[in-house]
């Protein structure tokens, strides 16, 4: 039976297998309504000092874990909720600000397909939904260009893991979604290069 410990201790024994690490975790409770939030930063290795230039693609996972939830944690009947956990993937770039949205979008989605097509060759997966956001900062009188964030929100639904009792399936699902989350955040700084190693590789040959 799912649990918010054992989902938790998965996540955490995941993404340091994956080679991950975390910038934060956040645990918060709603007490009026019994929600429990859970997110964790969670990033690849990088250099010490991050900045714009030197940021590298990462992910932020996040749930939410309602009072019906720990009900039917417990083993007690309820009507069946749905459970998500989300993925956020951000990618900051300064060396592409001639590019249009739709070409940077275009080419998150290739990357991401082609990442995709790796864990899941047998299944038809969309184009991920891609945001462009361009970060201005006021130099002077006037407003510069700083940098350019392309982020983009993937779930994974875990609302048939209620009634399995095999604890092996949980860590199984969890340790393969860390992993393509890992290889999603190689795979964007290979296309995108956001630590300055110079311009960006083309998704047509990557």
């Amino acid at each position: 039976m799912l649990s918010y410990d054992d989902l938790v201790n998965e996540l955490e024994e995941a993404w340091v297998a994956a080679g991950l690490h975390e910038h934060a975790i956040v645990e918060s409770i709603v007490p009026a309504v019994q929600d429990r939030t859970y997110r964790a930063e969670l990033f690849p290795d990088h250099s010490e000092t991050l900045t714009e230039a030197t940021m590298p693609p990462w992910v932020e996972l996040s749930f939410t874990w309602s009072a019906i939830h720990q009900i039917r944690s417990e083993g007690r009947a309820v009507s069946p909720d749905a459970f998500e956990i989300s993925w956020l993937y951000t990618i900051t770039s300064q060396t592409m600000q001639e590019r249009s949205d739709q070409e940077l979008v275009r080419m998150f989605q290739r990357t991401a397909q082609a990442v995709f097509r790796r864990f899941y060759p047998v299944e038809e997966v969309e184009p991920p939904n891609v945001e462009v956001r361009r970060i201005y900062q006021n130099e002077g009188t006037a407003l510069r260009l700083g940098h350019i964030q392309l982020v983009s929100l993937n779930v994974t639904d875990l609302t048939d893991q209620w009634s399995e009792r095999n604890p092996h399936i949980l860590r199984h699902l969890v340790r393969t979604e860390m992993q393509l989350a890992k290889a999603l955040i190689d795979a964007m700084s290979e296309t995108f290069a956001p630590n300055g190693r110079g311009g960006y590789r083309t998704v047509d040959t990557a």
